[in-house]
């Protein structure tokens, strides 16, 4: 699911309209923010997901490989008794994000229910939590299946009874082309280059680059070097964990622009779209 522009980054969205961006000026985690996540829309909608599948309110949450938390921060803002979990091997990104999202709370008291965790996923089963969201199809730094098996046992322990697991996945044959899809955003362009895939070992690489009005490019402000996996795959490893009730929300199709309409719906059959998004969801007995 896509995601951007919280209300942290609506600032920083007034400061691109204030000043032109180039290569040497702009902060590629701001950009990324505004290009790749929409976390104040989806914080509400997960939340609104586990409600109406589980018929209790969303109050804690984990956003695992968290980056710069931007989503954990927009969930602790939706209620006073929201607590999140931010978990990201990367400091430096951690940092900014303290900086950036974090401090930029509303108070104290907000910033108290966000922890954030320097570890690595395979190594976190507490605390406790209603709900572990895996996004942006980070975990595909997992190559084997020994490895992706061991991170989803390893967000089993750490949900509490009736807890739910959402992860992302993207798919269908315009996925394994080698080609670059550029998207105009407000001061800037938008770059997702999907620089190889291999057939045999599902090697997934892919990288962002930004784009500037004078010409300048921010080449290679995120490479990712991934395993694609599949749907398929990834329910067998839910159900070998032992998460329940495990299914795919699929993303239906806009009729005019033949693009996904962010519409997630139950399905036990895929469309043959040219390029999917969906999610794998399970749930802990």
């Amino acid at each position: 699911m896509q995601q951007s522009k919280p209300n942290a980054a609506k600032k920083s969205k007034g400061e691109v309209r204030e000043k032109k961006l180039t290569a040497r000026n702009a902060d590629k985690h701001v950009l990324y923010q505004l290009s790749v996540q929409a976390p104040e829309t989806d914080s509400k909608t997960y939340a609104r997901w586990f409600k109406r599948y589980t018929g209790r309110d969303l109050r804690s949450m984990r956003e695992d490989f968290c980056g710069t938390a931007v989503l954990s921060c927009n969930h602790v803002k939706n209620h006073k008794d929201n607590t999140a979990v931010g978990v990201d091997l990367d400091r430096p990104t951690l940092d900014w994000g303290i900086e950036n999202n974090v401090k930029k709370l509303l108070n104290e008291e907000q910033q108290q229910r966000l922890q954030l965790l320097e570890k690595n996923v395979l190594d976190v089963t507490s605390p406790k939590v209603d709900c572990v969201l895996a996004l942006n199809f980070s975990y595909g730094v997992f190559k084997t299946r020994a490895e992706l098996g061991a991170y989803i046992k390893t967000v089993y322990k750490s949900l509490k009874p009736g807890g739910v697991f959402y992860m992302d996945a993207l798919g269908g044959p315009d996925v394994m082309q080698e080609k670059t899809d550029i998207t105009e955003k407000e001061g800037f362009d938008y770059h997702w280059e999907q620089r190889s895939y291999d057939p045999i070992s599902h090697r997934f690489v892919c990288a962002i680059h930004f784009e500037f009005p004078d010409g300048s490019m921010m080449k290679n402000a995120f490479v990712y070097d991934w395993r694609l996996w599949t749907l398929a795959e990834m329910r067998e490893l839910f159900e070998e964990a032992g998460f329940d009730d495990v299914h795919v929300l699929w993303e239906g199709t806009d009729r005019k622009t033949l693009e996904g309409n962010g519409v997630f719906r139950r399905k036990e059959v895929g469309d043959m779209d040219e390029a999917w998004i969906s999610l794998v969801v399970g749930r802990r007995a």
